[in-house]
């Protein structure tokens, strides 16, 4: 076997690596630091069964949703801790409760998103928030495959084309599985993050970062805030907070430098989904009741449920603990773009990857990164806002820069 699928078009799910019996299949790096798929011809016996699996040549049946909702967890800590409006968390609680799984993605002490599963509801911690650069998805396939033999439930989140893999690596449905799928903006290459993290520690003096939120609350929801803390070269606590129009690396993940080639020709982004059910943000969210009020500043969620499991359990673990809003299919794809189509490769894409394999950096960063260019008639009229208004007015900026 020389070829899986083709490079531009594998999405890194390592299903195939799962599924591999004789281990021919082992995991390296490429240039852009994205994991892939490498066969060692001297175990590789031509079965063909990992090129059968993948979900690119073969990809999973997908439905559409039977019933889409806004809300939010009734619980509110649980919200405010939650990137949205805590829909994944309202749907692992139940599981973990029942003595079941839930797999998810972390980051570990080197700051590097892996999947991993939790059995305890103090775990659940580790795997909320979004993570804005690719997941090691190892083993999990195995390991879920695993519990579900035991009898044990298992709820696994991922990309859709993770949930893709998993479910072509199971070849079957099994009634205790839930899948959960997320609607991706495509997701970015953990070099580029790995560098990240070494020129912000050297810019800021750190010897070490501890926590990473890409989506920090503290000043608004809406908005793409970064948070970092972290310990100075003197032991002293760090903390920051990037606005999206002004940290570097929500500046480069949204204009799309970075992400894996197969994100611009994804099979999955559209309304019809290979999960139970599909969780995001509720853009442009609007409500008239007073609890209504204060979403811009604590999160929405949507959720779709996609099949009739899903339905059955809205009903049993959801409707208690989720405030919610039902909706139609064609309003939950004017709040996100990735319901409809991948986001297009930027025509700088190669200038960017060819600077980044010469210049230093913090070059890197300056040119491409950071920080938010704007017209100089566009600085002069926000020059004199509020702080809110400015925000307001340069998120439409950006979003209108990504139709022209």
């Amino acid at each position: 076997m020389v070829v899986i699928c083709t490079h531009e078009a594998c999405t890194g799910c390592m299903a195939c690596v799962n599924v591999c019996a004789h281990k021919a299949i082992t995991i390296i790096q490429d240039e852009e630091g994205f994991e892939r798929p490498s066969i060692q011809q001297n175990k590789c016996v031509d079965c063909g069964v990992c090129q059968k699996i993948c979900p690119i040549n073969n990809p999973p049946t997908l439905t559409s949703p039977l019933q889409v909702y806004s809300g939010w967890a009734k619980n509110e800590d649980l919200r405010l801790s939650s990137s949205s409006g805590g829909a994944f968390s309202v749907l692992a609680i139940p599981v973990l409760q029942r003595g079941g799984v839930v797999f998810g993605v972390t980051l570990n002490k080197d700051m590097q998103a892996e999947h991993i599963f939790v059995e305890t509801e103090t775990d659940l911690y580790k795997l909320r928030g979004s993570k804005y650069v690719q997941s090691r998805v190892g083993d999990s396939y195995k390991q879920v495959k695993r519990i579900l033999l035991q009898g044990r439930e298992v709820l696994f989140s991922g990309t859709p084309c993770q949930i893709a893999g998993l479910r072509n690596y199971l070849h079957c449905d099994y009634d205790n599985l839930i899948t959960v799928d997320l609607i991706c903006h495509g997701v970015p290459s953990p070099k580029v993050f790995d560098d990240w993290k070494v020129w912000f520690k050297r810019s800021f003096a750190l010897k070490d970062i501890t926590k990473i939120n890409f989506r920090s609350k503290k000043t608004s929801w809406i908005f793409f805030h970064l948070a970092v803390i972290g310990c100075t070269e003197k032991d002293e606590t760090f903390e920051y907070e990037g606005k999206y129009y002004e940290d570097a690396w929500i500046r480069g993940f949204l204009r799309d430098y970075f992400l894996r080639p197969s994100c611009h020709q994804c099979k999955f982004t559209k309304i019809e989904r290979c999960s139970d059910f599909t969780i995001a943000d509720w853009w442009g969210y609007s409500g008239n009741s007073a609890q209504d009020k204060d979403y811009e500043r604590k999160g929405v969620s949507l959720l779709l449920c996609n099949t009739a499991k899903a339905n059955s359990l809205f009903v049993k673990d959801v409707m208690t603990s989720f405030e919610f809003k039902k909706h139609t299919l064609e309003e939950a794809k004017k709040t996100n773009l990735s319901l409809s189509r991948p986001f297009a490769r930027p025509s700088t894409r190669d200038a960017f990857w060819k600077d980044y394999h010469s210049m230093d950096f913090m070059d890197i960063v300056k040119k491409y990164m950071y920080p938010e260019r704007l017209k100089l008639s566009t600085r002069i009229k926000i020059k004199y806002q509020k702080n809110c208004l400015r925000d307001f007015i340069l998120k439409i900026v950006y979003r209108l820069e990504k139709y022209i």
